[in-house]
C-alpha cells in the first residue's frame, strides 16, 4: 500500500491535465526518487505500481531513495513542458519539493521537460532549492547520454558470462521492443560490441529482418526520432506489421524490452522464439505467473528492478553533485562517474541474482531478485538497529560518566 497520494488538477494552467504523485515509500535521510511519465490514459493503479518498483530497484542499487513515481494524464503532448513546469509549481506551493521527492525523466519527458519542472519549482522556492527537486536535467546528467541502457546491456553481458549460456554479445540476433532513450541507446551500444539487430518496434509497428536491419539507417532514424512505420519505406527488405506485438514472436538470441510495459502475457508468451530476455522496460510482464511460466520455457529474463536500475544510480550521482557543489564538473568526468558507479552496483546484483538462479533455476529470476531485495532490506534494518543500540549505550556511559556537566 503506498505512503502518499496526490492528485493534482491542471486546469487553470489552460491544460486537459491530472497530475498524479505516489510515494511509495519514506527514508529520513534522502527523498523519494522517481521519475514522471506523461501519457494521455496515465492511471493512479499504472503510477503505483512503478512507485512499488522503484522502492525495491532503491534497496537492490543500494541507494538511500525512497521509492515514488509521478505522471500526468495529459490529452496533447505538444503541452509537456507546460504540464511540466505547472505539476513543479503547484507540488512547490504544498512544500513538497524539493525536500520530499525528487523527480526524473520517464516516457515523454527528457532533459528538456524536466528543466521546466525545474523552472515551475523555482517560481516558488527560488533556483537554489529548486536545483535538487529533480535530476536528469541538461545542466546535470541528462538521461539521453544512456544511463538506462548503458546498465541494460551490461546486465546481458553479465548473464551471459555468470549463467554460462551458450551465447555471445558479439554475432548475438537482437531485437528491441522500443527505440525511444532506452531502446534506441541500447541498439547503438550492441551495436559498437557486435550484435546484430534484427528487428525493432514502436508504437507504429514492428519492423524485422533474420539477416539485420540496416546499421546506418537504423541509428539514424533513432537519432532523428523517425518511427518505425516511417523507417520501413527505407528498409524495403524488411517486414513491416503494423503492429508492435508482431516483433515479440520473432526469432532472436536476445530481446530487449524498452516500450511502455505489460508487453509480455498469457497471450502471447508461449511464442517467444529468444534465448535471454533484459527488462529494459518497467513492470515488462502482465503477471508473475507469466514469468514463470517463461522460465518453464528455460528463457531467461533479467528483472527490470536490476536490468533498468541504470537511470535511478545516474540520479543518485547527480544528486550527489549537487549536494557537494561540483556540478561544474564537466560532462565527460559526470558521465564516466556515472558509468562507474552502474557497473559496480549492477555488478553486484548480477553475481548474487545469477548465483540464485543456477542454485534454483526452477524459481523465476523476479522471485529471486524479489528475494535479494527483502535480504537487503533486512541487512539494512538489522545494521540501523545496531547503530541505535551502540548510540544508546554509548550516550549512556558517557551521560553516567560526565553527569557533573550535564547536571
Amino acid at each position: 500500500m503506498s505512503s502518499m497520494v496526490i492528485k493534482l488538477n491542471l486546469e487553470k494552467y489552460k491544460l486537459d491535465a491530472e497530475a498524479i504523485l505516489v510515494i511509495d515509500t519514506v527514508e529520513k535521510t534522502a527523498p523519494a526518487k522517481g521519475g514522471i511519465r506523461i501519457h494521455p490514459n496515465v492511471t493512479e493503479e499504472e503510477i503505483a505500481s512503478l512507485a512499488a518498483e522503484m522502492s525495491k530497484k532503491c534497496v537492490l542499487a543500494d541507494l538511500p531513495f525512497g521509492g515514488a513515481k509521478g505522471g500526468i494524464r495529459l490529452s496533447n503532448l505538444a503541452d509537456v513542458d507546460r504540464a511540466m513546469y505547472a505539476f513543479g509549481r503547484e507540488l512547490s506551493k504544498i512544500e513538497f519539493l524539493p525536500y520530499k521527492w525528487c523527480a526524473a525523466p520517464d516516457v515523454n519527458t527528457d532533459s528538456k521537460s524536466i528543466d521546466a519542472f525545474i523552472a515551475g519549482c523555482a517560481s516558488v522556492r527560488g533556483w537554489r532549492k529548486a536545483r535538487i527537486a529533480a535530476t536528469g536535467k541538461s545542466s546535470g546528467i541528462p538521461h539521453e547520454l544512456g544511463s538506462t541502457a548503458f546498465g541494460v546491456v551490461m546486465c546481458v553481458e553479465k548473464a551471459i558470462d555468470y549463467l554460462n549460456l551458450p551465447l555471445e554479445l558479439d554475432g548475438a540476433g537482437v531485437i528491441v521492443e522500443g527505440i525511444g532513450e532506452v531502446g534506441g541507446n541500447a541498439i547503438k551500444i550492441m551495436m559498437e560490441k557486435g550484435a546484430k539487430i534484427l528487428g525493432v518496434s514502436d508504437i507504429s509497428g514492428s519492423l524485422y529482418d533474420a539477416n539485420g536491419l540496416n546499421n546506418i539507417k537504423l541509428c539514424s532514424a533513432i537519432d532523428h526520432k523517425v518511427s518505425v512505420s516511417e523507417l520501413s519505406a527505407l528498409l524495403p527488405e524488411a517486414t513491416f506489421e503494423p503492429t508492435s506485438a508482431f516483433l515479440l514472436e520473432q526469432n532472436a538470441d536476445i530481446l530487449v524490452l524498452a516500450g511502455p510495459g505489460r508487453s509480455i502475457h498469457e497471450g502471447n508468451v508461449q511464442n517467444l522464439r529468444v534465448k535471454l530476455i533484459a527488462e529494459g522496460a518497467n513492470i515488462a510482464y502482465s503477471s508473475t505467473e507469466v514469468r514463470d511460466t517463461l522460465n518453464s520455457r528455460g528463457i531467461v529474463s533479467i528483472p527490470g528492478i536490476i536490468a533498468n536500475s541504470g537511470g535511478v544510480i545516474s540520479s543518485f550521482e547527480e544528486w550527489l553533485l549537487e549536494q557537494q557543489d561540483l556540478m561544474r564538473l564537466s560532462i565527460e568526468d559526470k558521465w564516466e562517474r556515472v558509468k562507474e558507479s552502474i557497473t559496480v552496483r549492477i555488478d553486484k546484483n548480477m553475481q548474487e541474482l545469477c548465483a540464485r538462479i543456477l542454485a534454483h533455476p526452477e524459481t523465476a529470476p523476479y522471485t529471486h531478485a524479489l528475494e535479494l531485495a527483502a535480504d537487503r532490506q533486512t541487512q539494512m534494518r538489522n545494521a540501523n538497529r545496531e547503530l541505535r543500540a551502540k548510540t544508546k549505550s554509548i550516550n549512556a556511559e558517557l551521560e553516567q560518566k560526565f553527569a557533573v556537566y550535564t547536571s
